[in-house]
C-alpha cells in the first residue's frame, strides 16, 4: 500500500461496496493506518453513499441508515476518530459519488483527493472524476477486488451511457456546478 500523504489531503471512498467484507473502506483504512504508523499527516476519509441500508446502530440493534453512515460506523469501529471522517450521504451512483464527494472535499479545503474503490471500478470512477472536475484524481487506491468478467465488461458500457446522457443534456467537462445540478435533479 503506497504512503499517499505527501500528495493527498483526502481519500474519497465510493459507496456500493460489499458490506460483508468492506473492501473499499478497508483499503482506505490501510492507507490511513499506514500514514499514522509513519507519523505522516492523516488524510481525511470522505465516505460517499446515499442509499438506505440495514446497519447496526450504536446500541447494537438493526437500523436503516445511509451507506455513508454505515461506512463511517465501520471505520469508527476500526479506531478512526469521527472527526477524521466526512459523510456524503446524497450519492445514488458513481457519478453522484464523485460529484457530491468532490464538492464536500472542496468545501473543506481538501484539493488533493484520491479515489478509493474496487479495482474493476476505478477505471470508470477516474474518468467520471475527470469529467466532473476537469482533472484526474490525485491518486487511485484499489481494494484488490477484481470483479467478475461481467462487472469488468459492464464498466465501459455504463461509462458510455453516462457520458451520452451528460452530452445530451449539454453538460460540459469540468462544469462541476452543472454536474451537481444534474445529480441533484435526478429522482
Amino acid at each position: 500500500m503506497p504512503l499517499l500523504t505527501d500528495s493527498v489531503d483526502a481519500l474519497l471512498v465510493l459507496g456500493g461496496e460489499d458490506r460483508d467484507h468492506w473492501p473499499r473502506s478497508r483499503a482506505a483504512l490501510r492507507c490511513y493506518l499506514a500514514c499514522q504508523a509513519a507519523g505522516a499527516p492523516l488524510p481525511r476519509l470522505i465516505v460517499s453513499g446515499g442509499a438506505l441500508l440495514p446497519c447496526v446502530g450504536a446500541d447494537g440493534r438493526a437500523v436503516e441508515a445511509t451507506e455513508a453512515a454505515c461506512m463511517m460506523q465501520f471505520l469508527q469501529a476500526q479506531g478512526v476518530p469521527a472527526e477524521h471522517v466526512l459523510q456524503e450521504a446524497r450519492a445514488q451512483d458513481t457519478l453522484g459519488n464523485v460529484a457530491w464527494g468532490g464538492a464536500l472535499a472542496r468545501r473543506h479545503g481538501l484539493r488533493r483527493v484520491a479515489l478509493v474503490s474496487d479495482d474493476f471500478h476505478l477505471w470508470r470512477s477516474r474518468r467520471l472524476f475527470e469529467r466532473v472536475w476537469g482533472h484526474p484524481p490525485t491518486a487511485c487506491v484499489g481494494s484488490g477486488h477484481q470483479g467478475s468478467w461481467r462487472l469488468r465488461l459492464r464498466e465501459p458500457l455504463v461509462l458510455a451511457l453516462q457520458l451520452a446522457v451528460l452530452r445530451r443534456r449539454g453538460i460540459r467537462r469540468a462544469d462541476s456546478a452543472a454536474h451537481l445540478d444534474f445529480v441533484a435533479a435526478r429522482p
